[in-house]
């Protein structure tokens, strides 16, 4: 039987909006077991330990869910969680190395792009992060990437005002921005948490 990535993505983002963490990994568990040969459920099981702030094993089961990738886009979005998680790590080059494979991989890979950004500004090469998000602009398609860009250009009200949007349409990206690396400068801002709380 085929794997409905839709409806695992639905129940996912309703795990994530009520912060149950033991029920995703559950659910990544299920998604093993009924697919032992399919990259999601690892993926899965290493967004959920990033939530949990167990960015190691998250790294861990990406490199196992890269053993299983059978496509180049497969293969561009586990090196881009990858390059996220070293974001959230402050691992600024191991992210800047797999965000390029992420990009050689698939060009159009957003969250690669967003990471990348978000490595290089850190790494002090703001003006390259600004020119790589200005050069993907087509990319950013819903108000949760847009805010990520936002957030990584310091755009602050522009990225208020998407995330704004993006948490009246998902409650679970109310979760998400407070383990994002783009919104870390802005988690004690009085304004994001009025958003985000």
């Amino acid at each position: 039987m085929p794997i409905d990535q839709k409806a695992i993505k639905v129940e996912m983002n309703q795990l994530i909006a009520v912060r149950d963490f033991n029920g995703m990994l559950a659910k990544a568990g299920n998604i093993l077991d009924d697919h032992p040969s399919s990259y999601l459920g690892r993926w899965w099981m290493a967004r959920t330990l990033t939530f949990m702030g167990r960015t190691n094993e998250a790294l861990d089961w990406l490199m196992m869910g890269m053993r299983k990738a059978e496509s180049d886009e497969e293969e561009s979005k586990i090196a881009s969680s990858m390059a996220n998680v070293y974001n959230v790590q402050n691992q600024w080059e191991d992210s800047l190395n797999y965000s390029a494979i992420a990009l050689e991989l698939d060009p159009r890979n957003v969250v690669g792009v967003i990471a990348r950004s978000i490595a290089l500004s850190a790494t002090g090469k703001r003006d390259e992060a600004s020119r790589l998000l200005d050069s993907n602009r087509k990319l950013y398609v819903d108000d949760y990437q847009k805010a990520c860009v936002a957030a990584v250009k310091r755009k602050k009200a522009k990225m208020l005002e998407h995330l704004r949007k993006a948490v009246e349409g998902n409650p679970h990206s109310k979760v998400t921005v407070q383990y994002d690396p783009d919104f870390a400068p802005y988690r004690k801002d009085a304004e994001f948490r009025a958003i985000t709380a």
